[in-house]
């Protein structure tokens, strides 16, 4: 059976509690942006009475009409003893804001009248969504629970729901207040709680019921590699138990049971609402843990023999690389150190221990792990992903410079089953006529559009990308035009796989599984062989030896005011080909290079390379320079503006970096350190990384264009306006500088709601880029690091070829939708690895330079960026700040009401948490006595 603690004591239950209002901690009851409290009032007591009383009628089998009577009785005797409270005294009740057009939080059909679980840490809540309403710049979502309660939580905290649960009619009678303020409202409340209750019976008996079959579904839905991961839905877990009826409460139960059993499956932790998914763990870890638990639990001195063993090892490790501190980064297997069979399981097992798990599951590893690591006593603090990463790096395992976040890259993410392929081989082309016989390999043995390719001939192309750049997708040309020379054309020349990359390729459903490279400090992963990109495809690589170059070209006519007055697109060939870089470039034409400071000492760096420049190429960059500002010129005109912060950069060198094989059969000896240099960058764009973002942005509206026109279907990126009253949007737009850029403190103050960007077949708007509705932004100039951008060449050439588009809308809007969740993963994992690297540097910076005169992690100066929130399980008060020299965002503890946005504060650092999800906490600065 089992138990929740809440407030000191067990209370019985066979399925993880939905807490009814006595057992729901108080610090969740009513925990809002606003921070208001409500005292408990007489009414609940009343309501919970009312309930009581029903529940006891309903046992007796009372006729429906009977018991409605004896409600409204009771209700009526609630109200003649005046438990209703007086909304004229001021502060008696708070109002609860009304529900928020606009930008919606929660996923499509999801709305007003939904039931809900929602998640705070492990407490999980039964509710009825009521509506959405404005919150911190974005909106929240308020949920009456079974106990009458209203508490306002994010969309996110929302893990299971069922659709129209109660109709729009109930939802509306009651009422907008926090409390009800008439009969109406009260019955209205009172009878969504017990339609919540009695759902709620229903699942907990279900629960009990299928508890059986259901140790059997993670061995159907494993993966055949016991070392592999798997994925399995709700819904096809519970098909799997052989429920008749597969209702709202089957599922739920069986939801229940998926996030009861965290050591077997994994809640996807980014997109569950929507994708009802969980990660199904590999069955040998499920083996190692049942094996290691055992051993724990029953004091096996095969734990304390690791353990001695391990520690023996970490102290000759440490030697050896204590000497080498100086040398470039190496490894290589330790010869005379060897691990046993059992150093091999418990090494296992702490590298799956590793894995992610949301705070709203249970971490069955967390108590088994403090076990083991703690008799080292070699880790300061409390016992976490932290310190067993620093355990893993110490015995030889893990390479120090690996980071946990993208360790989860070869794990449940990249390992889920492989998507329907977008087309099949038959659908490919419409006729055996013209259908490529495609080579052994599988590659077209030569492009199927060569017949209609245009020849640029000589015609410059530039090719600008910054040191260190993996792939050159695309390259630009520009000349006037030859009837209104006062317009421009402007070539974007975008790198072609798809001429020898056929969409039914191995190579091309593994960029499907992939999505998109993915750039890591310590090396990287392409979304396309190397030897392919580099050896054929990259932009400019057969230019050194004078070869054509096939190129899917975007072709825009600018006239003077920045509009797109003609366009066209094509299967191009180039024969002239520059490879520049940008600092080479804005050097050369005495462009403004961007903002960058360097807080811990600018690196040494080679000067920018002289260009050997001809006439023509210098007009060519004036007009390139005139273009990007004709394009500026026309956004600022739209009614949008930008807004950011700098953000730390780091460049390491060498890369990649070694990273072993992580073996847990022999300990390897890492040696040396990287060269990582701190810069913050400031977001502003100029010289000629403007002019490449500006034509980057002209070939996807042409795309968008071309697939408008001729009625192909493409996926458009689009994303609306803020939500903010006229006046406030109308004081931000006069606050724009002359570059469109607003302050970003007085755009938090005022709270604005900025929607997230998605998908869409639509020709819709982009608010942030100055697209108005039925132009549209397509992406289409990445096709070397993106495999949407592969999709949309196969479709646009399709068209080109035949007249008529290669996918249907439904496998393009399916083929997006799961593009769109996994690049939502894949920036968690970029955001988080970058993070983890920056606050790495920081904090090996500061134990290496303790006491030196330069200092700048000693007092520094940050400023507010956020209201302040409760941490209700810590009970401490915390504020975002931005720490200005460094372009971090760390968590100021201990801020009592909180400062407003915008205040400058002195503060030091606290603690920095090298986990999954890093973590900086600061500390107010102490005041010096002068």
């Amino acid at each position: 059976m089992h138990r929740a603690r809440v407030r000191g004591r067990l209370v019985p239950s066979s399925i993880p509690p939905s807490y009814p209002p006595s057992l729901v901690p108080s610090q969740f009851r009513t925990w809002s942006t606003s921070s208001i409290k409500t005292p408990k009032s007489e009414w609940q007591e009343a309501a919970r009475l009312l309930l009581k009383s029903a529940r006891s009628h309903r046992a007796k089998i009372v006729p429906p009409k009977e018991r409605r009577a004896v409600e409204l009785k009771l209700v009526n005797s609630i109200l003649e003893e005046q438990c209703l409270p007086a909304t004229t005294k001021e502060g008696a009740v708070r109002p609860i804001m009304a529900h928020l057009e606009g930008v919606s939080q929660l996923p499509s059909g999801l709305g007003p009248g939904a039931l809900v679980e929602v998640r705070w840490g492990s407490f999980p809540l039964i509710g009825v969504i009521l509506r959405e309403a404005p919150g911190e710049g974005q909106n929240v979502v308020q949920t009456l629970l079974v106990d009458g309660h209203i508490i306002t939580h994010l969309a996110h905290d929302i893990f299971y729901a069922v659709p129209k649960f109660i109709d729009i009619f109930h939802i509306e009678r009651c009422g907008s207040e926090e409390n009800p303020e008439n009969t109406k409202e009260l019955m209205a409340r009172v009878s969504i709680a017990e339609k919540l209750r009695v759902f709620s019976k229903r699942t907990e008996d279900i629960y009990n019921g299928i508890a059986t079959r259901f140790n059997r579904v993670h061995p159907w839905v494993s993966a055949p590699d016991v070392e592999a991961w798997a994925a399995v839905t709700v819904t096809e877990a519970a098909r799997l138990l052989n429920v008749k009826h597969l209702d709202r409460q089957v599922l739920h139960a069986v939801y229940s049971h998926l996030m009861k059993h965290s050591k077997m499956f994994l809640v996807d932790n980014l997109n569950f609402l929507s994708s009802q998914r969980f990660f199904v763990r590999p069955r040998a870890h499920v083996e190692r843990f049942n094996r290691v638990c055992h051993l724990v639990h029953t004091d096996n001195s095969r734990v304390r023999q690791f353990m001695m063993r391990a520690k023996e090892i970490i102290a000759k490790l440490r030697g050896r690389s204590q000497a080498s501190k100086n040398r470039s980064p190496s490894y290589k297997p330790v010869a005379d150190l060897d691990f046993t069979e059992d150093d091999q399981l418990f090494i296992r097992f702490l590298m799956d221990s590793l894995v992610q798990i949301r705070s709203v599951q249970g971490n069955p590893y967390t108590a088994l792990v403090s076990n083991m690591i703690k008799t080292l006593r070699l880790y300061d603090g409390d016992i976490g992903p932290e310190q067993v990463h620093l355990f893993l790096v110490d015995i030889g395992v893990l390479a120090p410079w690996q980071d946990i976040t993208s360790l989860r890259e070869v794990q449940p993410m990249s390992t889920v089953s492989d998507p329907v392929p977008l087309a099949r081989p038959t659908s490919v082309y419409k006729s055996a006529a013209t259908s490529p016989v495609l080579s052994r390999d599988g590659l077209y043995p030569s492009d199927p559009l060569e017949s209609i390719r245009h020849d640029f001939g000589r015609l410059p192309v530039y090719t600008i990308d910054g040191h260190g750049a993996q792939e050159l997708d695309d390259g630009i040309s520009i000349e006037r035009d030859t009837i209104d020379p006062s317009n421009l054309w402007v070539h974007i020349h975008v790198a072609d796989p798809t001429a020898i990359l056929p969409p039914t390729h191995s190579l091309a459903r593994r960029a499907r599984h992939a999505v998109q490279s993915l750039y890591f400090h310590h090396s990287s992963r392409p979304l396309l062989p190397e030897s392919l990109v580099n050896g054929k495809l990259s932009l400019g690589n057969s230019a050194t030896n004078g070869a054509a170059e096939n190129v899917l070209t975007f072709s825009a006519k600018v006239d003077s005011n920045g509009d797109i007055v003609d366009y066209n697109v094509r299967a191009g060939i180039v024969r002239n080909v520059r490879t520049l870089k940008y600092d080479d470039v804005d050097m050369a034409m005495s462009f403004n290079p961007p903002r960058t400071t360097y807080p811990f000492g600018r690196p040494t760096e080679p000067d920018p390379s002289p260009l050997n420049l001809s006439p023509m190429d210098m007009e060519n960059f004036h007009l390139l320079d005139l273009f990007s500002k004709r394009m500026t010129t026309r956004r600022l005109s739209a009614s949008t503006f930008s807004y950011s912060l700098g953000f730390p950069e780091l460049t390491v060198s060498p890369k990649p970096l070694p990273l072993g094989t992580v073996d847990s059969m022999q300990p390897g000896l890492f040696r040396g350190d990287p060269e990582v240099s701190y810069a913050v960058q400031y977001p502003l764009l100029s010289g000629s990384r403007q002019i490449i973002s500006e034509a980057a942005l002209v070939a996807n509206r042409v795309a968008s264009r071309f697939g408008h026109d001729r009625g192909v279907p493409l996926a458009r990126r689009s994303m609306g306006a803020p939500l903010a009253s006229d006046e406030v949007f109308a004081d931000l737009l006069k606050a724009r500088d002359q570059d469109g850029w607003v302050d970003f403190f007085e755009v938090r103050r005022q709270g604005i709601q900025f929607p997230s960007a998605r998908y869409t077949l639509e020709p819709a708007g982009h608010w942030t880029l100055g697209l108005a509705k039925g132009e549209g932004y397509t992406r289409a100039t990445s096709p070397l690091r993106r495999y949407g951008d592969l999709v949309t060449h196969w479709q646009i050439k399709h068209a080109l070829l035949h007249k008529e588009p290669l996918f249907s809308s439904e496998e393009m809007q399916t083929t997006f939708e799961y593009i769109e969740g996994m690049e939502k993963r894949w920036e968690w994992v970029e955001r988080h690895h970058n993070r983890w690297w920056v606050l790495n540097f920081v904090k090996r910076w500061m134990q290496r330079n303790e006491g030196d005169t330069h200092n700048p992690v000693g007092t520094m100066i940050g400023r507010v960026t956020a209201l302040p929130r409760q941490d209700v399980f810590r009970g401490l008060c915390t504020q975002e700040v931005y720490i200005t020299n460094l372009g971090l965002f760390g968590l100021l503890e201990g801020v009592g009401s909180g400062m407003e946005i915008g205040a400058e504060v002195a503060m030091t650092i606290d603690k920095i948490m090298l986990t999954a999800h890093p973590v900086l906490t600061l500390k107010r600065a102490r005041q010096t006595r002068s």
